[in-house]
């Protein structure tokens, strides 16, 4: 299918299970992106697709998912999967393993970003095996040079145009940017695709390189006008500062001083 144009800017998250969700954003005009996981993907396979991607967004496979659900999937079970959504599907980011600082030694971190090095190439090598019709952008884990430079014939093979970089766990924006240009230096990337962090403050903080990012819960407490319901009214303000604080970052941080990449 004919790509639009490539992930820009805000990429809702969302829940095909969640029938407000649903309803706050489809079709919705300031969100050409939506981004769902491989755990719920089955929703599309059983739902009409139109109740969640309007005509003119564009939807996001991803696994960045809880360390127990990656656990125990079948690779060839996520391929046969993408197989069936393509013609849903426009881009995936697939192959995610968990890397902590804390609670894991060196060596059970080297372990994960093996095994998701590997994940990631048998995705894109099935994914141009089966020439299926969903462009397939890798991901680099971890914190240190040598992380990312386990990534690099990776990179080599599937580009280094738009990189995913799951920032959940982050809370400090400093280290999220440090860690991120650690990347970027290692890893010669040239656009970042970031999951997880939709904050203002944050997204003032990223990198130039950073092209995109998605998130949902810090704008859902903001429109929640009710019990689990949301308002469409209130959506496009909350994403445009968003926006604006990802495009002009001194213009949300005021005082704190210059950012640069």
């Amino acid at each position: 299918m004919p790509k639009l144009y490539p992930p820009r800017q805000f990429v809702a998250k969302v829940d095909p299970f969640n029938p407000n969700e649903r309803e706050l954003f489809c079709g919705h005009e300031s969100v050409p992106f939506l981004q769902v996981k491989v755990g719920d993907s089955h929703w599309l396979l059983d739902n009409p697709v139109d109740d969640l991607v309007g005509p003119n967004q564009q939807l996001i496979l991803v696994d960045w998912e809880d360390g127990e659900k990656l656990k125990d999937r079948d690779p060839g079970d996520v391929l046969q999967r993408c197989l069936e959504l393509e013609p849903y599907i426009d881009y995936a980011f697939l192959g995610d393993r968990w890397t902590y600082e804390e609670k894991m030694t060196p060596r059970e971190n080297r372990r994960q970003i093996n095994i998701s090095v590997g994940l990631q190439r048998f995705y894109g090598e099935g994914f141009g095996r089966y020439n299926v019709d969903i462009e397939y952008n890798p991901m680099v884990l971890g914190w240190e040079p040598w992380h990312f430079q386990r990534f690099d014939e990776l990179l080599n093979d599937f580009g280094r145009t738009l990189v995913g970089f799951d920032a959940t766990g982050y809370r400090s924006r400093y280290r999220m940017r440090e860690d991120m240009n650690s990347a970027l230096s290692t890893s010669n990337i040239q656009g970042i695709y970031v999951n997880g962090r939709i904050g203002p403050t944050h997204l003032a903080y990223l990198p130039n390189e950073a092209k995109a990012f998605s998130g949902k819960s810090e704008l859902l407490k903001e429109i929640r006008v009710g019990q689990g319901e949301f308002s469409r009214a209130l959506l496009s303000p909350n994403i445009n500062r968003r926006n604006d604080a990802f495009e002009n970052p001194q213009a949300e941080l005021g005082e704190f001083g210059s950012v640069t990449s």
